[in-house]
């Protein structure tokens, strides 16, 4: 258990300690002045040692409804296609409780209950701060259900949101924080363009928005997906 949980708490570490102070946005840009994670901690979708050995065993009817039971709870939006166990353990008298789920045409997330308090990881986001991590502590939680291995689909659910024209096909992770909450990422699309979105975090009243990678670059936010390319 006690892996478990410093492995999660590490990943909202590293959100937190491992952040760069964003440039400034222009005045009257709908950005505001926010801290994100060195961009060069991006993610290849399907690097394998992202995904780790293996994939991560379906879990039974009972959990697979807790699970979606436990991600409602944390705000995260998702209809249920898979979830499976990581940790369920109770020690004097706390239980602590951890599937990786995969949601229907969306991102997969690790979500987390210890006794009352819930947290939520999007696979994306924990890949990013396994590889940002590799080497230099303890081994991050990744996501390793079969759907949810080398999938675009959340990126594609997040462009369709921002109302961006984008098949994505590859996607990085590049920080989150704020009040309200986002996470930010960017998007390499079919063809080459790309965007950066902000997206709001589980239960964050933040509101989604996007910028090109030309009109990033103005602002001093730096693209680093290339085609063919992580």
């Amino acid at each position: 258990m006690k892996t478990l949980i410093l492995s999660l708490a590490l990943a909202a570490l590293a959100t937190t300690t491992a952040m760069a102070q964003a440039p400034g946005l222009p005045t009257g840009s709908n950005y505001t002045q926010r801290e994100f994670t060195d961009p060069n901690f991006s993610n290849k979708l399907g690097d394998a040692s992202a995904a780790g050995k293996g994939f991560r065993e379906s879990a039974n009817p009972l959990q697979q409804r807790e699970a979606g039971e436990i991600a409602a709870a944390a705000g995260v939006p998702c209809t249920l296609a898979d979830a499976g166990v990581i940790m369920n353990a109770n020690r004097n008298g706390v239980r602590t409780i951890s599937y990786e789920i995969a949601c229907k045409g969306d991102f997969g997330w690790v979500v987390t209950k210890i006794d009352n308090t819930l947290s939520a990881y999007d696979c994306l986001a924990l890949s990013s701060s396994a590889k940002a991590q590799k080497g230099r502590g303890a081994k991050f939680t990744t996501c390793r259900l079969k759907a949810n291995v080398g999938s675009t689909a959340g990126l594609s659910s997040l462009t369709k949101k921002a109302g961006l024209a984008c098949a994505p096909t590859n996607g990085a992770y590049l920080g989150g924080g704020g009040d309200p909450a986002i996470s930010r990422y960017e998007v390499l699309c079919d063809g080459g363009s790309g965007y950066i979105i902000d997206a709001p975090q589980p239960r964050s009243k933040a509101t989604l928005q996007s910028m090109t990678c030309t009109e990033a670059k103005t602002v001093g936010l730096a693209c680093s997906l290339k085609p063919g390319k992580g």
